[in-house]
């Protein structure tokens, strides 16, 4: 296992040398919630499947950066993400109930400004620059926000992947590295797992 620095250092290198690849992602997010509001409702399946697109990035990116242990990672999570959103209903998506639309929300904004390895000379550069799909924490906080608005897309297999992955970088975030905002990701996560119990009960 590298040591603490190494790591912080690998993240920082992708954040700065792939700036313009997080503005690509923020563009991306920002039409999709667009398009949202605007009352389009895709199937299950088709957002189920977009969603692993930025975790796919980050994998990348990881192992363009020589950093096999998040690529395998989150390699695996783009797999099961594309194989459990395809086996989703065809069926429109669905807003959860009001308290995990309200923490979606919020995990979706947390991750399109997570502050932290950004170097913003303004407020308003975090709107665009901050590294979602370039490294976990932030990726998993806006994939599972979205994941809380849209009743998990009804896959109790994407919520309990998601459950997984984002308590361990959570944790990891917080306990090994020190970044104690990603004590956001570690609550979506629990929330998410809340969700999922609360799905399978009333099946």
């Amino acid at each position: 296992m590298p040591k603490t620095q190494e790591i912080l250092n690998g993240l920082q290198t992708i954040v700065d040398n792939h700036s313009f690849i997080a503005i690509i992602w923020h563009i991306f997010f920002y039409l999709l919630i667009i398009a949202l509001v605007a009352n389009w409702r895709p199937s299950n399946k088709v957002l189920g499947t977009l969603i692993c697109l930025p975790v796919i990035s980050v994998a990348v990116l990881a192992w363009s950066s020589g950093n096999p242990f998040n690529g395998i990672l989150f390699t695996i999570l783009a797999i099961l993400i594309l194989i459990f959103g395809l086996r989703a209903s065809g069926l429109p998506v669905s807003f959860s109930t009001w308290p995990f639309v309200a923490i979606g929300i919020l995990m979706i904004v947390f991750g399109l400004v997570y502050p932290h390895f950004i170097k913003a000379n303004a407020i308003f550069e975090y709107l665009y620059a901050s590294p979602v799909g370039l490294i976990p924490c932030p990726t998993l906080s806006v994939v599972i926000g979205i994941v809380l608005l849209f009743n998990a897309f009804n896959s109790p297999a994407i919520s309990l992947s998601l459950v997984i992955f984002g308590l361990f970088y959570g944790l990891f975030g917080v306990l090994k590295l020190g970044v104690m905002l990603d004590l956001f990701l570690v609550i979506g996560s629990i929330s998410l797992l809340i969700k999922h119990f609360l799905f399978n009960r009333t099946m």
